[in-house]
């Protein structure tokens, strides 16, 4: 089928759909929603998925105008689904800090630390 015809009828390419994809996967994991898929745990890494999520929002900039109906509407649903989950980590993450309170530094030489102060 040439580019014409599949761009007209709405197929998606496979190569653009394994990349997308391949980066909303690498999102996920790095978000923590699912395992990652080498070591098979949940690994969170915040920043990461920043990057991965910024990485999808290029390529839908990128590609604006130039993509199937069923691609852009992959592309779409997954770089929202991510971004709410991300903005959720964040708030769960802000929460945590929250609830966490203050430090307490100890001064050396001090042997329980200071009597008063109680976190």
């Amino acid at each position: 089928m040439s580019d014409d015809k599949m761009e007209l009828s709405g197929d998606a390419d496979y190569r653009f759909l394994s990349l997308a994809m391949s980066l909303g996967s690498a999102a996920w994991a790095q978000l923590g929603k699912v395992p990652h898929p080498i070591t098979n745990k949940i690994e969170k890494d915040i920043d990461q998925a920043r990057m991965s999520i910024e990485f999808l929002r290029m390529l839908q900039e990128k590609t604006e105008g130039n993509l199937t109906v069923k691609e852009q509407e992959m592309l779409d649903n997954l770089v929202s689904d991510l971004e709410m989950n991300f903005a959720d980590e964040i708030r769960k993450a802000e929460a945590l800090a929250d609830k966490k309170g203050p430090e307490i530094i100890v001064p050396p030489g001090v042997a329980n630390g200071p009597g008063i102060i109680k976190p």
